[in-house]
């Protein structure tokens, strides 16, 4: 679809729904004609499609008198966005659920009502009024701000969390997108790119003892963490202690997620690694759809994971399930549900399915779920969390979502993952390390972003420009200590 905006431009929001009611190759134009005048915001949409035309007009009552600048730009989108969504629901009537909030932190939004003294009753009112939101998801959002505020609450000046990114898998699974590599072509480069890491880490800890930080999160992710064989994996714990101050360590997490890559060794170098969060990831227990997906382990292999990890003392563990994967209905979710819900884990994040740029599945003729079915299968997961008393405390969005929908980490009470938290709310540095990490600098209200290499061979053959990268975190945080920028050397 062609757009045109006259008067106002947010073609990012603007595109978020035109992509939910038109497919990539369907052709036609939209337009939209902005105005705000005389304390009225109006917009006129046009679409254009299949040699027809479908109208809509939106008028709003707002006075611009608001100094939040970010606050007017978001009404004025979502002026833009409502009188899209009822011009193209003349076409085809999608339901919304999120009307049209668009941001990829819901929760971050309703934090910020709440900081500006706002009551649950005043931010659910701006939510229906501004974004067009249902009241499950007035009440989901809200829950999530509470719960995050809370661990928000608990991060330390002078403390940062630490990532460190696995660039290897056993297979690349169809919606995959992230940075990992299947071991069958990129094996032999295991061993260098570990024993590389482990000069990462201790370069990293230089770092922390020069700045005077410590570490209150490390989060081993990928990829699959536990692709790479004992001794590496030995050998990367090893580096850790050596080198990192763990003695105000909160969480140290390791994604586990291949049940077909976990073993008694790999967990007792977890458990001898301090680890005491991981995640065990089967995504669905249908096995027809995990064999579609390209995952190597069945139902049962989860089963038996998970046991083994309960057998060693693992009590934060952590399991995914992806809601609308290719040819899933809600039946077939709902029995994947609550098989998981008897191994009752303390951590379950139910994600929605998500078409990648970089994934298989972009390119391939699988049927995804419908918006509506996918709708039922959250709505049911939100209930069932209730039900069980899990609690929601983090959420985020992607670009191209189904049905603009939300992925949300589920949590029994003292075991939500402040790392999780702070990836998504941004409120606290974090330093990555190995194969496509992202720093995160956080300098008061600005946040600088240093990237690792994401390729294992790019990332061995360019290793000493990854260094020179993280000589960059000191500079900024001794550039703001100069300029006398208080939050941004505690934060």
């Amino acid at each position: 679809m062609f757009l045109v905006q006259n008067g106002f431009k947010c073609e990012y929001e603007m595109n978020v729904f035109i992509n939910i009611f038109f497919k990539r190759d369907e052709k036609g134009t939209v337009t939209t004609d902005f105005s705000h005048e005389n304390d009225i915001i109006s917009v006129h949409t046009r679409i254009d499609f299949k040699e027809k035309i479908y109208e809509s007009d939106y008028f709003f009552p707002f006075k611009n008198s608001e100094t939040d600048k970010r606050l007017i730009k978001k009404i004025y989108g979502c002026a833009c966005t409502k009188c899209f969504c009822a011009a193209a629901k003349k076409i085809r009537n999608i339901e919304l659920p999120w009307g049209v909030m668009s941001g990829i932190r819901p929760a971050k939004s309703v934090r910020q009502f709440f900081e500006k003294g706002m009551n649950d009753v005043e931010v659910k009112k701006m939510l229906r009024t501004i974004y067009d939101v249902s009241e499950k998801k007035c009440d989901l959002a809200l829950m999530v701000a509470k719960n995050e505020r809370k661990i928000l609450e608990k991060i330390k000046d002078h403390s940062v969390s630490i990532y460190i990114g696995i660039p290897f898998c056993p297979s690349r699974c169809l919606y995959c997108s992230f940075v990992s590599t299947d071991v069958k072509v990129s094996g032999k480069y295991m061993d260098e790119f570990c024993r590389l890491l482990c000069k990462e880490i201790e370069k990293t800890g230089e770092i922390l003892r020069e700045l005077g930080f410590f570490v209150q999160n490390i989060y081993i992710g990928g990829g699959t963490p536990t692709a790479l064989s004992v001794e590496n994996l030995a050998i990367i714990f090893d580096s850790i202690k050596k080198n990192i101050d763990l003695s105000s360590m909160n969480e140290f997490t390791l994604e586990a997620g291949r049940p077909d890559t976990i073993t008694r060794e790999k967990l007792l170098e977890a458990k001898r690694g301090i680890v005491n969060r991981i995640s065990i990831n089967p995504q669905t227990m249908n096995e027809k759809t995990l064999k579609k997906i390209g995952r190597c382990h069945t139902p049962e292999m989860y089963g038996e994971a998970f046991c083994l990890a309960r057998e060693m003392g693992f009590d934060n563990i952590n399991t995914d399930l992806i809601a609308g994967l290719p040819g899933e209905n809600f039946e077939m979710f709902k029995n994947s549900l609550e098989r998981i819900i008897e191994y009752n884990p303390e951590d379950i994040t139910i994600h929605s399915m998500c078409i990648k740029r970089a994934a298989a599945l972009r390119f391939s003729n699988s049927e995804l779920t419908g918006y509506e079915e996918m709708n039922k299968m959250l709505d049911y997961a939100q209930k069932r969390m209730r039900d069980i008393g899990k609690e929601p405390y983090y959420m985020y969005r992607q670009k191209n979502i189904s049905g603009n929908l939300e992925n949300v980490g589920y949590s029994d009470s003292g075991h939500m993952s402040f790392y999780n938290i702070n990836i998504m709310e941004e409120a606290q540095t974090i330093i990555a390390l190995g194969g496509g990490g992202s720093s995160k600098i956080v300098l008061g209200d600005r946040i600088e972003r240093i990237v690792n290499f994401k390729e294992p061979y790019e990332y061995i053959k360019r290793f000493d420009e990854i260094i020179k990268r993280k000589e960059k975190i000191a500079d900024f945080f001794k550039k703001a200590a100069e300029g006398n920028d208080v939050n941004a050397v505690h934060r």
